[in-house]
């Protein structure tokens, strides 16, 4: 009898321990399932972190390509005002050329031509920055308020020193390439036109009023 309560009991074992196995299986399952579908709704709905970072990243997107669509509409901007861009381009190196002879040694200085340059050499500058679109730099230096007498070593010396900066303005790799968009090309490029501007209005300046006291 006690051999067969023992084989029972060796049977019995097994079997209650596969359902301890099996329920412990079964709330195992739930759980994860718990977790997997909480999971599941948290990812539907990101906190306020998340949102914020998709938020932030679709404005990157959209400023990205806001200054593509800025940068191709100024590249066809150029290309279609080519031939005026490459007018006044010449233009302005042909003006250079005449000043360089005119400050030649022995050579006396045309007052009234060399306003008349000066004037074109301003006006032309002034469309060409226009038509590439280039902005215009931080004024740096305070207004100049004329007061001081004008000789003709002053005039002379502006001249030089436009020579200076129109030689480095037709070196800009701008005018080898419209659609260029170096920001350090563009800069440059802007603030020599800026100068060949400024220095042409004071040399027309001075020479307007060097023409009246020769009279």
């Amino acid at each position: 009898m006690s051999n067969w309560r023992n084989n029972k009991l060796q049977v019995l074992r097994p079997g209650i321990f596969t359902a301890f196995l099996l329920l412990f299986a079964f709330i195992t399952i739930l759980t994860l399932a718990s977790l997997s579908k909480a999971q599941s709704s948290t990812g539907s709905f990101p906190g306020p972190a998340a949102r914020e970072g998709n938020r932030s990243m679709d404005d990157y997107d959209r400023t990205i390509n806001r200054m593509k669509n800025d940068a191709k509409a100024t590249n066809e901007r150029r290309r279609n005002l080519f031939p005026q861009i490459d007018e006044d381009f010449k233009r302005i190196q042909v003006i250079h050329n005449e000043l360089a002879r005119m400050i030649q040694p022995g050579k006396v200085l045309n007052y009234v031509r060399l306003a008349e340059l000066t004037d074109d050499m301003k006006k032309r500058s002034s469309r060409l920055r226009e038509n590439l679109a280039l902005p215009e730099p931080e004024e740096t230096q305070s207004q100049h308020t004329h007061n001081e007498p004008v000789a003709a070593g002053d005039v002379e010396e502006n001249i030089f020193v436009l020579h200076d900066v129109v030689v480095r303005f037709v070196a800009n790799p701008i005018f080898k390439n419209l659609g260029v968009v170096d920001a350090k090309v563009i800069e440059s490029a802007s603030e020599d036109l800026h100068d060949i501007i400024r220095i042409s209005e004071e040399i027309k300046r001075e020479a307007k009023i060097l023409s009246k006291s020769s009279k």
